[in-house]
């Protein structure tokens, strides 16, 4: 009786160590899974923050806006539209150079080496979205309302349209000079020359005014600053 009870105790561990090697003979491998179960647990866009606050009722998977496109249909449908997505450049733009280096080739081998100096998302098609961004301006009614009653009530706005990137075009150049990096050139010593400013409009600047005053900072203002720095010369002695 004794011998039997053990080989029945012997018979179940062996049955729950075979169980428990198949369940996790996924993760003892590299390489093998379960299809079935990879794909169940796809997140196919699901909005966690949505499910969260429970805006379906419950907390039922709800994908964002209905479907889902992912990161390479983000990227066909920017290209659709002539904008690069994450500064890749178009086949055309990178076949033909456009404002961007070409494929450096050694061989049969081809490398976007020039994109790791040189890569930028402008193109002629981003800046057309920007000049329009800028002749929308504050097109809301609502806000527009909202800043008549700040005016009276506080003296100034609340709302001022959107801010527009100034990066334009890029001169092929390597490094930047102070003006293109600042874009403060009251010399005009690179505007128009090695840097040109963009045409998108300043839509900050013209809501607030300039915000630099005339002449900068003077002479005077200047030595009597460095001076403030200066050590004390030592007291005569008596």
């Amino acid at each position: 009786m004794a011998r039997g009870s053990r080989f029945a105790r012997a018979g179940v561990l062996a049955s729950l160590l075979g169980a428990a090697s198949w369940a996790l003979s996924d993760l003892a491998f590299v390489g093998v899974g379960n299809p079935a179960r990879d794909a169940l647990t796809q997140a196919n866009g699901y909005r966690l923050d949505n499910m969260l606050q429970q805006k379906q009722g419950d907390m039922s998977l709800d994908v964002s806006e209905g479907f889902w496109i992912g990161e390479k249909g983000f990227f066909k449908s920017q290209n659709a539209q002539g904008l690069r997505y994450r500064m890749i450049p178009l086949k055309d733009e990178l076949k033909n150079g456009v404002e961007t280096p070409k494929l450096f080739q050694l061989g049969p081998i081809k490398i976007r080496l020039g994109e790791l100096f040189g890569g930028t998302g402008n193109n002629e098609k981003l800046r057309e979205l920007k000049r329009k961004l800028f002749q929308s301006g504050l097109n809301d009614p609502q806000k527009e309302a909202e800043n008549d009653y700040w005016l009276k009530r506080y003296g100034h706005k609340r709302w001022y349209p959107k801010y527009i990137n100034q990066s334009g075009a890029n001169n092929g150049q390597f490094l930047r000079g102070l003006a293109a990096w600042s874009g403060y050139d009251p010399l005009n010593e690179e505007r128009g020359k090695t840097w040109k400013e963009m045409d998108f409009g300043k839509p900050w600047i013209e809501a607030k005014g300039e915000l630099r005053l005339p002449g900068f900072v003077s002479k005077a203002q200047m030595e009597k600053e460095m001076a403030s720095g200066r050590l004390l010369k030592d007291a005569p002695k008596k």
